[in-house]
């Protein structure tokens, strides 16, 4: 059974409660709250120089969160390292040039996917 099958449908997978960071003296994450529940879509938007970048990597632990507490279906991810959180099924794919460019968009997600095992296209089904 996949990891990706495990996660059941209505229930939390991602919690944020009160995250703030700062870069240099500016507060760019000011006090942010916001959950998602399985099969939901979210979209996160936003002007340049918003946050949007800084939430991902305060997620993903590539800068620690200044205060505030970071849940992954129902555990704590602060203190996480980065591929502690890979492992816990939670990733980032960045846009740009830090992912393979010679791969499509399908193809560069199922690489970070395989990973897991059963979460390919031959175990996604």
């Amino acid at each position: 059974m996949s990891r990706l099958s495990t996660f059941i449908w209505g229930a939390e997978m991602l919690q944020v409660t009160e995250l703030n960071q700062y870069y240099g003296g500016s507060h760019i994450l000011r006090g942010l709250s916001f959950e998602v529940k399985v099969g939901e879509i979210t979209c996160l938007l936003g002007r340049n120089g918003v946050g949007k970048t800084t939430l991902l990597k305060c997620l993903m632990g590539l800068i620690p969160a200044k205060s505030g507490e970071i849940h992954w279906q129902q555990q704590k991810l602060n203190g996480r390292k980065p591929h502690q959180r890979v492992q816990s099924g939670i990733a980032y794919v960045p846009q740009g040039r830090e992912i393979f460019p010679r791969l499509t968009v399908e193809e560069n997600l199922l690489l970070g996917l395989s990973r897991f095992r059963g979460a390919g296209p031959s175990g996604a089904g």
